[in-house]
């Protein structure tokens, strides 16, 4: 049931994503620009391995944006897998992260790699001892009792685990979309902005704000397990990060409103 309510949310999510790509899209095209040619309409399935959620292009030059819903939009989800003696740091499900946002995962995993020691650390040292001192500094780890888990909860070294890592440089955020030739992000209630730089010399501001990659350690059900000829309950868990893009600026210009598109390119 939760993994089918959390698939809902991610469809839902996704869906108002998509809604709102074609509300940017009606909104160009019905500004009737001169010289601005608004591409593909976005749809169902639509991806763009190589340049942003709308294609345009405003006399000839590429006009390639990227589309998030709001100021708090989602950058996806999934688990991740941590190997701190091997330094590896896999997701799960790739394709359920926005391609721009996959290097701030990983880099933030990496940073989470020192909770994860000092988690395993505490309950190595946690009874049963000849159990629990076999944890690997890995994500999955197998499992560890309920009261090791409680204990390592109290101590406050699962918040630690359950962190947000930002990154808040505009050059390393708009490297991540430079990369695929985005020049511009458009954000719902916030309007349209440059990344990095401005080719089209449109008279709108600079993306300011941050990239935020949130963690969370989440246990598994548990299970009965006998350890030293005692009785346990033991549970595993499964490392979820979530990624979302932030922003407290706006501009006097957004592209789901046509007469400020027509006020943007002067028509």
């Amino acid at each position: 049931m939760t993994v089918r309510f959390k698939s809902f949310i991610t469809e839902s999510v996704g869906a108002k994503g998509l809604a709102y790509e074609k509300k940017v899209f009606d909104a160009m095209k019905s500004a009737g620009v001169q010289g601005l040619d608004v591409g593909s309409k976005p749809g169902a399935g639509y991806s763009n391995q190589g340049a942003g959620d709308i294609e345009a292009l405003y006399n000839g030059k590429e006009f390639n944006i990227e589309i998030k819903l709001d100021k708090n939009a989602q950058m996806g989800g999934t688990s991740i897998r941590i190997d701190t003696l091997n330094k590896t740091h896999t997701l799960v499900k790739p394709d359920a992260v926005d391609d721009d946002a996959i290097p701030f995962f990983i880099e933030a995993a990496k940073k989470q790699d020192k909770a994860l020691k000092e988690w395993v650390n505490f309950i190595r040292k946690q009874e049963p001892v000849a159990f629990h001192k076999k944890t690997p500094y890995t994500i999955p780890f197998g499992s560890v009792t309920k009261e090791a888990w409680s204990a390592a909860q109290k101590a406050g070294y699962l918040g630690k685990m359950n962190a947000i890592q930002s990154f808040d440089s505009a050059r390393t955020i708009a490297k991540a979309y430079n990369r695929k030739n985005v020049y511009y992000i458009q954000i719902g209630k916030a309007g349209l902005f440059y990344l990095g730089s401005n080719p089209l010399k449109l008279d709108v501001p600079e993306y300011k704000g941050s990239v935020n990659i949130e963690f969370r350690l989440g246990p598994s059900g548990s299970k009965a397990r006998k350890i030293d000829g005692e009785d346990y309950r033991v549970v595993g868990a499964g490392y979820r990060c979530q990624g979302r893009l932030k922003t407290d600026v706006k501009s006097k210009y957004s592209l789901d409103n046509p007469e400020d598109v027509k006020k943007l390119f002067g028509a």
